[in-house]
């Protein structure tokens, strides 16, 4: 290197022995550190020089025409205390002689003892725990997972399925760098709420069931490898929920049941319960076992200490409220034919669905009611079919796949008084309903019957 091409900076780093680029990057991180505190500004502390960057500040690429830009400028004052203007003008090569003249010559070098490098160490050391995903990366993905999950019941997964897939695909990204233990396990807990969430989309969206099953898969499989049980039970109770709206029932009660099986007092339980197994079971015609799972469910709520209050969103990760808990006995009671357990429950529950913001609850208790009034001993039908056209205006805003086939299992109640013009007005809502855009994939994936 020549007089002209040598610079201050090239000769102190020469000088502290940090004239490899990872020798340097590691002292350059902890002056980054130093300048964000001093300067009262976060963004420092993430500041990186490349490695074309570093060479050309050494000289390596031509001389330095301006100084570098300003994050890396106030760092490189805080590393070797000195306006970066001086620390690239050029000076003769031996203008630092005097101070690597004092360097204790007596130390013997650690490789001639049988020891690594001490800064070779700190280099290892530091790749070893080095991560590409900081804290706020960790707190934008959790944000983003919260906000589908609050928005979804007003959006759907038509408005809402596309964000999820950039959530899963940017940790997917990310996961395939290099995180501490800590950081990686997270990633694989954020990951496997993300594909839990598309499976859970994709069964309301009406999409094929081995989409469905492919992401409860992934979900099931990085919550397995980070244990955490609940989030495998929660993959477990999607899974189920799609093989129910396959009308496979036998196989849907089987993967609820081993989603129990993982913890069978975990408050995931409750879930697992009561929208896999009961209505499973009461499809098969096993009211024992239908009665039974919600005697369980019911049980197990009973136990917990803290079960959120009010109506709990259909997607969400934490365990069902006891309102949300009745609203899915409704169903399974309609099912088993038990009329008067339907209405009893729905009024339990009516000032809790009232006063929700969801939509799809309304609808689909609604559309359960207005089927038991029709299958009653004395059948209302013209509070059925009043009831029926309400409960699909509920669920116009999302269309999902469960209120569609309710909606329809309620038309096929009602054929019987097809002549009723009370019937033909819920038969022209229920065409009004399955003709908007969104409801599109819902309806061709459905094995509904369809309204004439």
């Amino acid at each position: 290197m020549t007089s002209t091409t040598t610079t201050r900076f090239a000769l102190l780093v020469q000088e502290n022995q940090w004239d490899s680029y990872e020798k340097f990057c590691i002292h350059f991180a902890k002056a980054a550190a130093r300048a964000a505190e001093r300067e009262n500004d976060p963004r420092l502390a993430r500041v990186e020089v490349s490695r074309s960057s570093f060479d050309r500040y050494m000289g390596r690429r031509g001389s330095i025409k301006t100084t570098p830009r300003r994050d890396a400028y106030l760092v490189l004052r805080h590393m070797f205390n000195m306006a970066p203007e001086r620390l690239f003008k050029t000076v003769e090569p031996g203008a630092l002689a005097s101070r690597r003249a004092s360097t204790d010559i007596s130390s013997a070098p650690a490789a001639s003892l049988g020891f690594d490098d001490a800064l070779a160490v700190v280099a290892q050391t530091h790749k070893l725990t080095s991560s590409n995903a900081d804290d706020p990366v960790l707190i934008m993905v959790r944000r983003s997972i919260s906000g589908i999950i609050d928005r979804y019941e007003a959006q759907g997964p038509q408005q809402l399925a596309g964000e999820a897939r950039v959530v899963r695909e940017m940790l997917h990204g990310v996961l395939a760098g290099q995180q501490p233990p800590r950081v990686r396990a997270e990633l694989f807990r954020l990951a496997s709420q993300a594909a839990g969430l598309l499976g859970y989309m994709a069964v309301n969206a009406g999409a094929a069931y081995d989409l469905v099953n492919a992401y409860c898969s992934e979900a099931e499989s990085l919550a397995r490898e980070v244990g955490d049980i609940p989030m495998e039970m929660w993959a477990s109770g999607t899974r189920s929920l799609g093989l129910y709206y396959q009308k496979r029932y036998a196989e849907a009660d089987d993967a609820a049941l081993a989603g129990i099986a993982l913890a069978p007092d975990n408050p995931q339980a409750i879930r697992l319960l009561v929208n896999g197994r009961s209505r499973a079971l009461a499809r098969l015609d096993d009211r024992r076992g239908a009665e039974q799972a919600i005697g369980e469910a019911l049980e197990l709520s009973d136990r917990q200490t803290a079960l959120p209050g009010g109506l709990t969103s259909c997607i969400s990760f934490g365990p069902y409220s006891m309102a949300r808990t009745l609203a899915n006995a409704i169903t399974t009671r309609l099912s088993l034919g038990d009329t008067g357990e339907v209405l009893t429950h729905a009024k339990q529950i009516d000032e809790l669905i009232a006063h929700s913001d969801s939509d799809w609850s309304r609808a689909l208790v609604g559309l359960d009611t207005a089927t038991a009034l029709l299958q009653q001993p004395s059948p209302e039908v013209e509070q059925a079919m009043a009831l029926g056209r309400l409960a699909l205006r509920s669920g116009t805003t999302a269309p999902i796949r469960s209120v569609w086939e309710r909606a329809n299992e309620l038309y096929q109640c009602a054929e019987r008084w097809h002549d009723e013009p009370d019937v033909g007005d819920y038969a022209e809502e229920l065409r009004t309903w399955r003709s908007q855009p969104q409801a599109g994939m819902i309806v061709v994936g459905s094995r509904a019957q369809i309204a004439p």
